[in-house]
This record gives structure tokens, C-alpha cells and sequence, in this order.
């Protein structure tokens, strides 16, 4: 659980942004957290998607590994941001 007063940037919670990469493929993701029936729109990640639930709770720097069909997978959070705020810079 994570406090309403707890800084945006500081953990992947609903709809909030993240940016993120997945570790062995170096691919780069960015997308917003959100509930499975928000996710008609591009860059949108269902929070009861595999991704989505590895994402919640992670903050920046912070990485996850897990098993998923038999497959071994890994993802670390680059960046979180409130929906629509500016990153700082």
C-alpha cells in the first residue's frame, strides 16, 4: 500500500506514467497504469496484465524478475510520473 502522500515519482501506482525497460531484450517502454477496462487506448498497461502487476509498487531504479508461461522475465522502472506532469529536469 502507498500513501496518498507519498511523492508520485517515487512508485508505480494507477494511473500514473512509467517509463521502464525490460531487462535481456533492452527494450524501452513507456506507458500508464490503468484498470483492464481503460486500456482501449495506445500506451495504456492493464494493472492485471503480468507487466502491470510486476510494475506496481516499483520505483525508479527499482527492478523486478519473475516467471510468466515458463518464461523467465525482468523489467526495471527508469521513471514514474503523475499522468500528464512534465518530468522534471
Amino acid at each position: 500500500m502507498i500513501s496518498d502522500t507519498t511523492a508520485w515519482s517515487s512508485a508505480v501506482r494507477l494511473g500514473c506514467e512509467v517509463k521502464f525497460v525490460e531487462i535481456g531484450t533492452s527494450h524501452l517502454r513507456r506507458g500508464r497504469l490503468v484498470l483492464p477496462d481503460e486500456t482501449r487506448t495506445a500506451n495504456c498497461i492493464s494493472v492485471l496484465s503480468p507487466i502491470g502487476t510486476a510494475l506496481l509498487g516499483l520505483g525508479p531504479g527499482q527492478s523486478i524478475r519473475w516467471t510468466e508461461r515458463g518464461r523467465e522475465r525482468s523489467l526495471a522502472v527508469l521513471e514514474v510520473r503523475a499522468s500528464g506532469v512534465s518530468p522534471q529536469t
